[in-house]
């Protein structure tokens, strides 16, 4: 008799587990596809421009502000530009901002300066748009704040996809990589995160040297 009631408390045992390895599976199954769905459908509601066929800067699509509004790079015509991922906590920051500052004194509005706000490394940039800006122009920044972005990965912004290409840059190494642009949209540098912006201040002189072309608009 106990030798039945054993079996019968073995089986019971069994398809209790059973039961519960059955809900714990289903559980986990809706929460993964939950979870899937929703990243898919991010991506699908914010798809990258294409810049396949870009052939300069003010060629790219237009790209998000800080300040909610869309920049069009067309404006960037007859300028030279320097475009920087930035962040706000990078041992980089502080010198960096200070040459913007410098750079955009010496040379005014024929320099445009591009800033791309970039978590990708350490998260070194978490604040939000207004802490960001807030943050830039208490340095005396006065170029443009984008967006935070990503700048490497299948996911960067097409800026830095189209920058990287045109430079044949395969990724940026760190916070504050510069890309500088001529008056013509033509990716004419790239400098390392290390390399401080008042060290190329000749190379952009040189391009604002350059002759300006009458026929752009």
């Amino acid at each position: 008799m106990s030798d039945a009631h054993g079996g019968d408390y073995v089986v019971t045992n069994l398809l209790n587990q059973s039961c519960t390895i059955k809900k714990y599976s289903t559980v986990f199954h809706f929460v993964s596809t939950s979870f899937r769905g929703a990243a898919m459908g991010a991506s699908h509601s914010a798809p990258t421009p294409d810049v396949d066929d870009v052939q300069s800067l003010d060629q790219l699509p237009s790209a998000r502000t800080a300040t909610g509004e869309d920049f069009d790079f067309k404006s960037t015509r007859n300028k030279v530009t320097l475009v920087v991922n930035v962040a706000s906590a990078c041992g980089l920051t502080t010198k960096n901002y200070a040459d913007f500052a410098s750079l955009q004194d010496r040379f005014g509005d024929d320099l445009v300066i591009l800033a791309f706000p970039c978590n990708q490394f350490l998260f070194q940039e978490s604040g939000s748009s207004k802490s960001i800006c807030a943050f830039a122009q208490k340095r005396g920044f006065k170029g443009t704040v984008f967006e935070k972005c990503k700048v490497n990965g299948k996911a960067a912004s097409h800026v830095f996809r189209w920058l990287k290409r045109a430079q044949r840059v395969r990724r940026v190494q760190w916070n504050f990589g510069k890309f500088l642009v001529d008056r013509k949209g033509r990716v004419r540098g790239y400098f390392s995160p290390h390399t401080r912006p008042m060290e190329f201040e000749d190379a952009i002189k040189a391009l604002l040297d350059e002759p300006v072309d009458a026929d752009a608009s």
